[in-house]
């Protein structure tokens, strides 16, 4: 019922994204190289209008004597250059296509948990296919249409207590439920475990974080969810840690979805592990890079459904490796398995030397005491490491803490001092996230 009403809200509204959702459900199941050609039509397609119609890329094109036409392989794209967020700051109005009146589009930002946010503009069909992936995502992680989904988020505008009258019965009858990431204690915990209970059969999407704090109090209070069939995490690195806890407390599989609000739709994981890329949706690139660590590379990312305001092989800030194998859903879409860290998450050090976040992580990870964690670097020396500890936090957990100074020490790594910080709490971003990495220091 809540699935055939969904869909006929959509086409009162005009929505296509169930149409699309049509569309991507189809393709999912071509070949790898179908799939392949179809995404390198859609590129050459964005070439096109972006040359057209974008001054920005226009320029570019000139400066390096080159034509859209000219573009007939991978190995042909993979010579232009990059587009960075400095870039895209310096020259937002330039990037903008001259087919598109700005005043009629959305404005959006990064939640900036990279340091500054990035302001960029979309038109609505991208909203449109995002949704349209969100929910190829949750199926493929095994979600039915009508089956209820409590996406623990924070956006502000999804909890404005201004709603229309029908607003609010749309509310009533969607699949959707919406917990809010911002604001978050141990009445509210239960508050949601009672909503959840309402529900015959649910989804948990959101924050890996958040959605880990309210699994903590579940084991801790020796709560039973049964009617969880299964949890999709999103917007944040998904830690091993994360994916354990969540697992123990709602018994049943997490899945991850990858993208960003400027790239969304990157890739998302089935039933099976596998994190396949989304080729209608982005073109994805994994490009050497010296600061990479163990058979990661860089991603660059190019949104294929972004015309208003494209970019082309954008450095969206991650690491991650691809892999030629195949999954056993059966599915076409290309494999690749995410890296731990961002290319931001690094702290530069005496000397201009650099200390990689994935080092710390490993420091950190695997002590059972520790609910969260974040590394908060002061100056070129100091980091401040702050733990948010579980009930079973124990003396061992506290010494391997304090060992990580002299673990470091022994290690080919800028010389750093390390104090540990127990708190309740950590600040978010505008975004709602939380992040694993805050520097003071400007590199």
């Amino acid at each position: 019922m809540r699935s055939l009403v969904q869909r006929f809200a959509a086409r009162v509204r005009g929505s296509r994204r169930y149409a699309y959702l049509k569309e991507y459900e189809g393709l999912q199941w071509h070949s790898r190289e179908e799939l392949e050609a179809d995404q390198f039509d859609r590129l050459r397609a964005l070439l096109q209008h972006a040359y057209k119609t974008v001054p920005y890329y226009r320029e570019m094109f000139m400066h390096a004597g080159a034509h859209p036409d000219e573009i007939k392989s991978r190995a042909d794209y993979a010579k232009l250059p990059c587009l960075t967020k400095d870039i895209i700051k310096r020259n937002r109005n330039a990037l903008i296509s001259s087919r598109f009146d700005v005043n009629a589009l959305h404005g959006n930002s990064t939640g900036g948990s990279t340091g500054e946010p990035l302001q960029f503009f979309q038109e609505m069909g991208v909203y449109e296919q995002m949704c349209a992936n969100l929910m190829l995502g949750l199926k493929m992680a095994g979600w039915r249409e009508g089956e209820r989904v409590f996406s623990i988020w924070g956006n502000p505008r999804d909890f404005s207590k201004k709603r229309s009258v029908f607003g609010k019965i749309r509310e009533i009858l969607s699949t959707s439920v919406i917990l809010n990431a911002y604001k978050y204690n141990e009445d509210i915990f239960n508050s949601w475990i009672a909503a959840i209970r309402r529900s015959s059969n649910a989804f948990i999407y959101g924050y890996p974080s958040v959605i880990s704090d309210f699994a903590h109090h579940i084991v801790n209070n020796n709560v039973r969810l049964k009617n969880v069939k299964g949890i999709l995490t999103s917007a944040e690195q998904l830690l091993d840690d994360h994916r354990n806890i969540l697992e123990k407390a709602f018994h049943c599989k997490v899945n991850d979805q990858y993208g960003s609000r400027e790239c969304p739709g990157i890739a998302s994981e089935c039933a099976h592990g596998g994190m396949h890329l989304l080729t209608h949706s982005s073109y994805v690139e994994f490009v050497d890079d010296p600061e990479a660590q163990g058979e990661t590379k860089k991603v660059v990312v190019t949104p294929l459904n972004s015309y208003a305001m494209p970019f082309l092989r954008y450095e969206i800030g991650d690491y991650a490796q691809p892999l030629n194998s195949v999954c056993a859903c059966g599915r076409g879409f290309p494999l690749m398995r995410m890296g731990i860290g961002r290319l931001y998450d690094r702290f530069v050090c005496e000397g201009g030397q650099v200390l990689h976040g994935t080092l710390l992580v490993r420091q950190v990870a695997g002590i059972r005491g520790i609910r969260n964690f974040q590394f908060h670097q002061r100056d070129l020396v100091n980091i401040d490491l702050n733990v948010i500890r579980t009930t079973a936090f124990d003396e061992d957990d506290r010494v391997k803490i304090e060992a990580i100074n002299t673990n470091l020490a022994g290690l080919s790594v800028p010389r750093v001092a390390l104090r540990v910080n127990y708190v309740d709490s950590f600040p978010q971003t505008v975004g709602g996230k939380h992040r694993i990495f805050i520097s003071d220091v400007r590199s």
